[in-house]
């Protein structure tokens, strides 16, 4: 059990009124920082399971991350099952960073998928070429997110 999960099941078990409380988690942040709380399928294994494919479907574009996290996250919200998204949807597994996995916990603890669009596809150039030649999608207008080095993220509405 960890020292947040010690210091709840203190607070539940005492009395403490709702919102006097409060749980010191990584990063200076407490647990009423967040507007909710992760499901229960978002174990830190599965947080971990996440990243890596954060990490290969954003690598070399940080700006991506979060965009890749929060489509993760609506795809289970929609139906998938949390441990079938690789390979079945999503086909990268690399290696995460400290951002790739702060990409998922925003995505799972805070708001910050409200300024992600809800995409179909989410993929780089070669994933859209793909789609576009097998007629997944048509002639249509794509969002891009380009890194640093000149690697892309097709975001398809």
């Amino acid at each position: 059990m960890t020292t947040t999960s010690l210091i709840l099941t203190a607070c539940l078990v005492i009395g403490v009124p709702l919102g006097v409380c409060r749980a010191e988690v990584a990063g200076g942040a407490t647990l009423g920082d967040f507007p909710r709380l992760p499901p229960a399928w978002a174990t830190p294994a599965w947080i971990e399971y996440a990243a890596h494919v954060v990490a290969s479907e954003a690598r070399n574009v940080p700006a991506a991350d979060i965009v890749i996290a929060c489509t993760i996250l609506r795809d289970v919200e929609r139906g998938w099952h949390p441990w079938s998204l690789h390979p079945g949807r999503w086909h990268g597994f690399g290696r995460p960073d400290k951002a790739d996995r702060q990409a998922v916990h925003d995505a799972l603890l805070t708001d910050a998928c409200d300024s992600v669009p809800n995409y179909r596809y989410v993929g780089n150039f070669n994933d859209a070429k793909y789609w576009r030649r097998t007629g997944v999608i048509g002639e249509t207008a794509v969002d891009l997110y380009l890194g640093p080095s000149g690697s892309a993220v097709v975001g398809v509405r």
